[in-house]
């Protein structure tokens, strides 16, 4: 192999590397770490990083950047225009003149490194704090100094130099030049260097148009990025147009305030409605729930004074919305810039369908399961009642009782939720006893209770009045919360179970704690829990539905009342249930209950999927 093949090869492994990293620096801001896309690169990168450095007499690979060209390992390789800018950002960013990579360099050296443009950090310090020994830094620091700078810096630092005098008279020509116009400066500077009126015309003349020349390069110049910058961005948004554009035939236009300007044909098909009919309404006041979604910039109007606000608002069906988020993927390249799409088809009819037919099939197989299971439930309690039953045979007739308890729990879970999905779940609120509701739950929690171990024990206010509630589903949002209690506390913990009433603004309602030692909830799942078929506390899951603080929430909410939670891993939880005062006929505020209560059903309704 020749000289010349030999280093031919060695240009096209830098290049090789170069192209590599600089996937890796755009991925690693795309994706994360774990990512197949930033995987491959850096797994590219750190391959051929260990063909270079081995095959390197110095077993080190070095990229300099000086003078506006790439120097690898001495070599010139690329001028700086040609370099991807994620490449000359990490450069100019960081103040690197020299980066160098040895022998032995791992991948996640690499991602430390790709990582690093996150952050405002000196470099060197950065590889030094995340213990990378095989990539440095050489920071480069310029200084330019006029010569004729230095010696008046010089004269004023040392007035014994010769000439130092003279120089030093120069500040009252420049207060009387700081004054005066260009023009005028120019004449000035004209007449100290000849005293003949015919030369200072010329020198000024010639030192406008030299001033006028570099003035028109440099605004060129800078323009010119400009304008490239323009571009690209009005490229960037001609290609997202024409992807978004080619998603959907119909399209309506609005003005600044949402307002229904114009509409073409395919538009008026989908909504059903004529433009004469729909025209100057608001985009969101012409939608129909049932069957259309809306997405809209919240703000419509352009302005190039300051950021607009980049929130959507979005209205229509959660299940539908979710069906055709799901179906449709954004395709971006490596800048993150949108090229394309891929969709599935979505028939909205079909998934109302296929969701009718669950509703149905779950409410029919919970009725079919509950009478054999009562039955059964019945059988077994007899059973562990006939004398001369050995123990054993009786613990086992106990845990099969406890399990047929709990599919009956569950059952019911499920029978109350397809209750609050088709809204046929009525609620008779009356006056009920506060003390009442709380006997009334624990009671029946006693023994699951105790077969665990964990102590239960109840602190009612002296005095409690009654609440304004559904006594029976009150008390299941009790034994829920005492349920999910006992789920996440350990043999040997407690549970106390107490009532207040409400001070200040929520004087009107009586609020029920169940307080527990169990293991918590962390911060950021605490929003979740409500949630249907979400069941996590401290990275735990336990058997169950997952529905029993759905409903809980749901029915809460639709008494008029609130819930809310306070926890921290390891140290337990505790959720509050705040349901309003009873208060007879003439004092009760119909008017303003029945828009709470409208506006709290279209919340829970949001929260089951409904």
């Amino acid at each position: 192999m020749t000289e010349e093949t030999e280093e031919k090869d060695e240009r096209l492994l830098w290049l090789g590397f170069l192209k590599a990293f600089t996937r890796a620096l755009v991925q690693i801001n795309l994706y994360k770490p774990d990512h197949p896309q930033v995987r491959m690169a850096l797994d590219e990168g750190q391959s051929l990083l260990e063909k270079i450095t081995t095959a390197s007499p110095g077993g080190e690979l070095s990229l300099t950047l000086d003078n506006n060209k790439l120097i690898v390992n001495g070599s010139p390789l690329l001028t700086a225009d040609k370099l991807p800018n994620s490449l000359k950002n990490l450069f100019s960013r960081f103040h690197i003149q020299t980066l160098s990579f040895l022998n032995g360099v791992s991948k996640d050296d690499l991602l430390a490194l790709c990582q690093m443009q996150a952050f405002k950090v000196d470099a060197a310090a950065y590889l030094k704090e995340h213990g990378i020994e095989k990539i440095s830094v050489s920071l480069a620091i310029y200084a330019k100094v006029d010569k004729a700078q230095a010696q008046t810096t010089e004269a004023v630092v040392n007035p014994s130099l010769p000439g130092a005098e003279e120089r030093g008279q120069a500040e009252p020509l420049d207060k009387a030049l700081s004054d005066l116009t260009l023009n005028d400066a120019l004449s000035t500077l004209a007449a100290k260097a000849t005293p003949d009126t015919g030369e200072q015309r010329a020198v000024t003349e010639l030192l406008i148009k030299k001033i006028k020349n570099e003035m028109e390069a440099n605004i060129s110049k800078a323009v010119e990025g400009i304008r490239r910058e323009k571009k690209k961005i009005e490229n960037d948004i001609a290609r997202t147009e024409s992807v978004i554009s080619n998603i959907a035939e119909g399209v309506v236009v609005v003005d600044k305030d949402g307002k229904i300007l114009m509409m073409n044909p395919q538009a008026e098909t989908i909504s059903g409605k004529a433009l004469s009919e729909l025209s100057g309404k608001k985009i969101f006041d012409i939608n129909q729930l049932e069957n259309q979604v809306v997405s809209l910039a919240k703000e419509i109007g352009s302005v190039n004074q300051r950021e607009i606000s980049k929130d959507v608002e979005q209205k229509g069906g959660k299940d539908l919305s979710e069906a055709i988020k799901k179906s449709t993927a954004i395709i971006q390249n490596e800048d993150g810039k949108v090229v394309g799409s891929v969709s599935v088809p979505t028939d909205s009819t079909k998934l109302k369908q296929v969701e009718q037919l669950q509703r149905d099939f779950i409410a029919n197989m919970t009725h079919e399961l509950r009478s054999p299971l009562t039955s059964i439930h019945m059988a077994l309690d007899l059973l562990s009642r006939e004398s001369g039953i050995g123990d054993g045979t009786k613990n086992m007739l106990n845990t099969a009782i406890r399990n047929s308890e709990r599919l009956n729990s569950i059952i019911t879970d499920i029978l109350d939720f397809s209750k609050l999905q088709s809204g046929k779940l009525v609620l008779h609120q009356e006056s009920v006893s506060a003390e009442e509701i709380i006997k009334e739950a624990t009671e029946s929690m006693k023994a699951w209770t105790a077969s665990k171990g964990v102590m239960l024990s109840t602190f009612p206010e002296p005095g409690l009045g009654h609440i304004y509630a559904d006594k029976r589903r009150t008390v299941q949002i009790l034994i829920n919360l005492i349920s999910n209690s006992i789920k996440f506390t350990p043999s040997g913990g407690k549970i106390e179970v107490s009532a207040d009433t409400g001070k200040g603004t929520l004087a009107n309602f009586i609020f029920f704690s169940v307080k527990d030692t169990g293991c918590g909830i962390k911060k950021e799942d605490q929003g979740k829990i409500f949630e249907k078929f979400v069941q996590v506390a401290a990275g735990e899951k336990v058997g169950g539905t997952g529905l029993g603080l759905a409903i809980t929430k749901a029915m809460t909410v639709m008494q008029g009342g609130r819930i809310t939670v306070e926890s921290e891993p390891g140290r337990g939880s505790t959720f509050r249930v705040g349901l309003p005062v009873y208060k007879r006929q003439s004092e009760r505020q119909v008017p303003d209950q029945l828009t709470e209560v409208k506006e709290e059903k279209i919340w829970w309704r949001r929260l089951l999927g409904i």
